[in-house]
C-alpha cells in the first residue's frame, strides 16, 4: 500500500524534520518527499512557524499500524500526546496519514490549503509559492551532507541499512541517495 503523509514542526523545526526524514528512510528504506516549506500555524495560537512536508510511503503496514508507528516517532521527539490539547500546541514534530492506494496516484487528493502546492509540485510539476527550506540528510561520516528540501525528491537506501523502528538509529552511519524526483 502507498501512503500520503505529512510532516510538520514548530519546535525546533529543522532538527525534527531532518531527523524524522532519516529516521523514515532507516525505517522504509525509500521515501517521495516534496520541498520542505516553512508555514504559519494554522488553527492554533503560536509565535513559531512550522516546517511543513509531504511525503508518499509504500509499506505492507495497515493505516493504523503505521499511524501507531509514527506516533511512537512524535513521542520519541517529544511530542506530549497526554495533553488533550496536544493538536492546537506547538509540537517538536506531527506525522499524519492524508491518503492510501494501491498505486503512487495522489494528485486528486484533497489535502489542506498549505499543503496544495506541495502535492501540486510533486504530482503535476506545480509551482510552490511559500518559502523553501533546505534541511540536512546526514549520509556518512566521510562524505558531506546532502541536502532536500528545495525541490520534490526521491530517497533510497539500501536493504541492509533499513532498521525497526523500535531500534534508536545511528543515523551518521547511513548511507543514501538524494535523487530530484
Amino acid at each position: 500500500m502507498f501512503y500520503l503523509c505529512s510532516i510538520g514542526s514548530n519546535l525546533n523545526p529543522t532538527q525534527h524534520v531532518s531527523q524524522a526524514v532519516e529516521e523514515l528512510l532507516a525505517r522504509f528504506g525509500q521515501l517521495r518527499l516534496s520541498s520542505v516549506i516553512q508555514t504559519k500555524p494554522v488553527g492554533m495560537q503560536s509565535r513559531h512557524d512550522f516546517l511543513n512536508c509531504l511525503f508518499v510511503v509504500q509499506s505492507e503496514l495497515s493505516a493504523a499500524q503505521l499511524k501507531a508507528e509514527f506516533v511512537t516517532m512524535e513521542l520519541a521527539h517529544g511530542r506530549d500526546r497526554g495533553n488533550p490539547l496536544c493538536k492546537v500546541t506547538d509540537r517538536p514534530l506531527d506525522i499524519d496519514i492524508l491518503a492510501s492506494s494501491t498505486r503512487d496516484e495522489f494528485a486528486g487528493v484533497g489535502v489542506d490549503a498549505y499543503l496544495r502546492d506541495l502535492l501540486a509540485e510533486m504530482y503535476e510539476g506545480g509551482r510552490v509559492g511559500a518559502h523553501k527550506v533546505a534541511l540536512g540528510l546526514r549520509t556518512s561520516k566521510v562524505f558531506a551532507q546532502q541536502s532536500f528540501g528545495q525541490q520534490p525528491v526521491a530517497l533510497r537506501q539500501a536493504a541492509e541499512q533499513r532498521q525497526e523502528m523500535s531500534m534508536p538509529p545511528d543515523l551518521a552511519a547511513h548511507q543514501a541517495s538524494i535523487r530530484p524526483n
